[in-house]
């Protein structure tokens, strides 16, 4: 999801073409990541439609998260995300991360 939100923002908002980022190879580099510890749980949020005139579901993970490998061909991808956030209802402030390293 943060690749895509990034190169869609590249795109639209700076001209960019990001067609050279090896996303291939990300994923399989993804695959050697293990998660060392997490607390993430979910947390239901609500708010209110005014298209569909009621209220509808928003929520998402909170937590920590510790990650462990070789990580070094995503940090500028998660240094990007820290700012721009990333996930359904990033235009409503959620998405949030931060990088504790």
């Amino acid at each position: 999801n943060l690749l895509r939100r990034i190169t869609v923002l590249a795109y639209l908002h700076c001209g960019l073409d990001c067609s050279e980022i090896d996303f291939r190879g990300l994923s399989h580099a993804a695959e050697k990541i293990d998660t060392r510890s997490s607390s993430l749980r979910w947390h239901d949020l609500r708010r209110y439609s005014n298209r569909q005139e009621r209220n509808t579901p928003l929520g998402g993970l909170v937590g920590e998260v510790t990650y462990t490998g070789n990580l070094e061909p995503f940090w500028p991808f998660l240094l990007l995300g820290e700012q721009v956030h990333v996930g359904k209802g990033t235009s409503f402030g959620l998405g949030q991360y931060q990088l504790i390293y």
